[in-house]
């Protein structure tokens, strides 16, 4: 296809941390609020966090809704350092010294907020763009930052791809990172309820929300995952768009979903789909991503992965990533 680009390298990173189990309570109505509605329009009975930062040393109740955000910013750069690592010394030296575009994506836009900081470096860092990553890369030309909730990291693809396509860049550098804010995680959530405007009929398990931080290069250089985004579509249009993600996609063996599976039009179908937040906890904006490391580990080259991500307002959006039989892994 002449609009793919290749995934040459990524890296995720994740807590090292165990799961800690999210208590409402009386100091925060409004969060356990949003709580409670999260609950109902997910169908669980709990949910569970893993952060960056948290200390046993802190009041159980707060471990989940204060960990420490110096840590969330080291993830970034220790993904960042890996991905880069992990290209060839020659593959390496020429991204540094190439046309080379950075894209800082996040989920919430200005987050700070929500932190303890007292560093005015470090709410930069979050809130606007990581200098020390521009450095990193050597980054001479375009960078910025780009916020769209659930579907922010395929909107940067979608961005890399056009830029490489028309060959404004040789690289395009995508660092991304999901914080798992208590309050910002069950509005989303229970907003993606009142959009479906339907309630799961079992209660069963709980919710799994994960921070992770993840830097991904792309280019149009042979090697890697070969990756395709497609359109943003609406459910509005129905049939239409379950023909156009399922029905007529012959050429996809697996299709790969950031929550619970909608149900394909054809029923045969349904074995072929995954629900990666089941399988590897939810990561918000990154986790399409983790199809990646689905296609890595768990299937034959050749395979070919359609992911979808159906945003909180009743449209969703794609992409393709497949392993060429000929070529080498990332």
């Amino acid at each position: 296809m002449n609009d793919a680009m290749y995934l040459n390298a990524f890296a995720m990173t994740e807590p090292e941390d165990d799961f800690y189990i999210y208590s409402p309570g009386w100091l925060n109505v409004w969060e356990s609020h949003l709580y409670n509605q999260a609950l109902k329009a997910t169908a669980k009975r709990g949910w569970g966090f893993k952060r960056f930062g948290t200390s046993k040393a802190v009041y159980a109740r707060e471990m989940v809704r204060k960990p420490d955000y110096i840590h969330y910013i080291e993830a970034l750069e220790q993904a960042a350092e890996s991905a880069l690592q992990s290209l060839g010394a020659k593959e390496r030296m020429l991204l540094l010294k190439s046309r080379t575009a950075f894209i800082y994506v996040d989920a919430w836009g200005e987050s700070a907020i929500f932190e303890n900081i007292s560093s005015a470096l470090h709410t930069s860092t979050i809130d606007t763009l990581p200098k020390n990553l521009l450095k990193k890369f050597a980054i001479k030309d375009v960078s910025c930052k780009m916020r769209g909730e659930k579907l922010s990291l395929i909107a940067a693809m979608r961005s890399a791809q056009d830029y490489l396509c028309w060959n404004t860049f040789d690289f395009v550098v995508v660092c991304a990172a999901w914080r798992a804010i208590p309050l910002l995680v069950f509005s989303e959530a229970a907003l993606a309820g009142e959009a479906g405007n339907r309630r799961a009929q079992q209660v069963s398990g709980i919710h799994l929300s994960v921070e992770r931080a993840g830097c991904f290069i792309f280019s149009r250089r042979t090697g890697g995952i070969s990756v395709r985004c497609g359109n943003y579509h609406s459910w509005q249009d129905g049939a239409q768009t379950q023909r156009e993600l399922y029905a007529n996609a012959s050429d996809i063996d697996l299709f790969a979903q950031a929550g619970p599976a909608i149900n394909p039009m054809k029923p045969e179908q349904a074995v072929n789909i995954l629900d990666l937040s089941a399988i590897f906890g939810s990561s918000g904006c990154l986790t399409p991503a983790l199809s990646w490391e689905y296609l890595q580990q768990n299937v034959p080259r050749g395979t070919k992965i359609r992911t979808i991500v159906k945003d909180s307002f009743g449209g969703s959006a794609w992409f393709d990533s497949w392993i060429d039989m000929e070529k080498e892994g990332a």
